[in-house]
């Protein structure tokens, strides 16, 4: 290792190697991830049976609309409350035919097609595309077998001698239904292709109508042209009891680098749950919110180990729920074990030497709906605000060293000198206008460079996303700006590790495990704390709900309680999910 520069103006120390720490996460999820996958050949064609599990055919509800603003509830003298508008308007019984169609489908693949460009141009784009097939099933009766229910049920009431319905005594019966079919498929990737991104980044992209992508597809997948539909097409008329179509669905602009995603279709069902968040609410002045609609959809994931150099999205294979989940934090801790090995800190007695606690360098809990990946900055402005009172710069050197390493050093030293260093003319006015917002000037931050460094952090962790922020950091620091995510990065894996040692974790076996399997190593550290009997020393409980979320958050950053929840889900045998999902669309509509 190079000896100190003695002649820096902040930290003492060189500028080291780079950060290449992070190819790390990817090649264990390449090297590791495959293992427990089912690889779908390129003509397989796989069947998702209609769901029948949920028991929504009869639902009962409030009727909000009815109450609102109609003041305080009536209560008559000569007539049953029950009867009154508020009184009908409570539990209200609905009754709906459901329908569920059969989906079968080819695994996904990527196909290279001529899309039209500017003025009267066309270019060659790679698109991926999910050929299916949606069949409305009839109800079978055969001799000797269980009678086989079709894609559609509705409630009926048996009746008596007289003709009359027994409403006390409702039964579900299979029907046939014509479904017009509605498709809508969003593509969502998971993964963070870039360090600034955080844990997992979530995209998602919506089916597209890309006519020339038709004939291409038709011809590779065998499908006779006029059989094959987009997802307008297939809407065009009800799909009958007993009929089939084919249809697919066409994503654009999608990262070739992907190893991780998910289809969601939407469509499949009419399912829905319906429900308010407040209860039955009649004073004007507390209106209740709106209700809530979520259409049941089916959730498919997939794995595909490619790199996007001459992909053809054959080798894409089947994963579960939650194991995106479970790659992403046992990534984490994997990085987090084997980084004090690669930057010779020592992150417990860093944060120790620090004067203070892991607690301290939590990321804000909630960042607001725009924001997506990406630690957040708040640890980055204490980590600087608690440097700049020491005042020996080699004790300063110290604890950069034992906190987050060698290369921190000269991370923050490129940053200053970016900043408050000679530069262009050009680069200089760009700095000195974006200084001048908080009201600094480059020379004040050569006088306290880390009072100056952590007051333009305050100004970035206020950015509402992260190309913002992004955009904000290089006017700042110009092309030196990229630190500020590698030094976010640094201290977020800080605090893993220091985490990982305070709960006890053998960090040694914990490097020996998969990227799978990390998680569930350190599960027993993690969900359960030393409670010692006389007669039984080594007892443990349960810890509470608040200090687990809070150590989900210590050790995976402000996304941590959501992803572990998501990862604890998971169940390997399931190779599709029917859900209820608050839907992203809104985001990408």
């Amino acid at each position: 290792m190079l000896p100190p520069n003695r002649n820096s103006s902040i930290f003492l120390g060189p500028l080291c190697w780079a950060a290449v720490i992070g190819l790390l996460l990817a090649f264990a999820a390449k090297t590791q991830a495959a293992d427990g996958f089912r690889t779908l050949g390129p003509g397989v064609l796989t069947v998702v049976p209609p769901d029948r599990s949920v028991d929504d055919v009869s639902q009962r509800f409030d009727l909000h609309e009815l109450a609102q603003g109609r003041g305080e509830a009536w209560d008559p003298d000569h007539a049953p409350t029950h009867e009154t508008l508020i009184g009908m308007a409570q539990n209200r019984q609905f009754l709906r035919d459901i329908w569920c169609l059969e989906f079968a489908y080819k695994p996904p693949r990527t196909i290279e097609i001529e899309v039209p460009g500017e003025g009267f141009t066309s270019r060659r784009e790679r698109v991926w595309y999910l050929v299916y097939r949606v069949r409305n099933l009839q109800p079978q009766e055969a001799e000797g077998q269980p009678p086989q229910p079709g894609s559609g049920r509705r409630i009926v009431f048996p009746k008596d001698d007289k003709g009359r319905e027994d409403l006390t005594s409702p039964q579900t019966e299979p029907v046939n239904l014509p479904v017009t079919f509605e498709p809508q498929f969003i593509f969502e990737t998971h993964e963070a292709l870039a360090r600034a991104e955080g844990l997992l980044e979530h995209r998602d992209f919506l089916d597209r109508l890309v006519p020339s992508a038709l004939e291409p597809i038709s011809r590779r997948e065998k499908i006779p042209l006029e059989q094959l539909h987009d997802s307008v097409s297939i809407s065009e008329r009800p799909i009958q009891a007993g009929e089939e179509r084919w249809g697919v669905a066409v994503w654009e602009g999608v990262d070739p680098r992907i190893d991780f995603f998910t289809i969601f279709a939407y469509g499949l069902t009419n399912s829905l749950k319906w429900r308010h968040d407040a209860e039955l609410i009649t004073d004007e002045e507390h209106a209740p919110k709106y209700e809530r609609r979520q259409l049941e959809c089916l959730r498919l994931d997939f794995y595909h180990p490619g790199d996007g150099i001459g992909d053809s999205g054959d080798e894409v294979q089947l994963a579960h729920a939650g194991m995106f989940e479970q790659l992403a934090l046992g990534s984490r801790l994997l990085e987090a074990a084997s980084r004090a090995e690669l930057t010779r800190a020592e992150h417990i007695q860093g944060v120790r030497q620090l004067g203070v606690q892991w607690q301290d360098f939590l990321e804000p809990e909630e960042k607001g709906e725009a924001w997506q990946g990406g630690a957040g900055l708040a640890p980055v402005e204490l980590f600087a605000t608690t440097l700049a009172k020491v005042e020996d710069p080699a004790e300063r050197e110290t604890l950069v060293r034992a906190f987050l390493g060698e290369q921190a050093i000269g991370w923050m030293e490129e940053l200053v000198r970016a900043v408050a260093g000679p530069v262009s003319p050009e680069a200089d006015a760009r700095r000195r206008a974006a200084l001048a917002e908080i009201e600094l000037t480059p020379e004040e931050i050569l006088e306290a460079p880390l009072v100056g460094f952590a007051t333009i952090i305050r100004k970035l962790e206020q950015a509402p996303d992260m190309p913002t922020r992004q955009t904000e950091a290089a006017q700042f620091f110009g092309s030196a700006a990229r630190r500020v995510d590698d030094i976010a990065h640094e201290v977020a894996i800080a605090r893993t590790a220091a985490l990982l040692r305070l709960l006890g974790v053998d960090e040694v076996a914990l490097q020996q495990v998969s990227v799978r399997r990390a998680l569930e190593f350190i599960l027993p550290n993690l969900t359960t704390a030393a409670n010692p009997a006389e007669d039984d020393p080594g007892r443990v409980v349960p810890r509470d709900e608040a200090e687990l979320q809070l150590l989900l958050r210590g050790l995976f950053g402000h996304e941590g309680p959501e992803l572990f929840e998501r990862a604890e889900q998971a169940t390997e045998s399931e190779d599709y999910r029917w859900l209820f999902r608050e839907t992203r669309r809104k985001d990408i509509l």
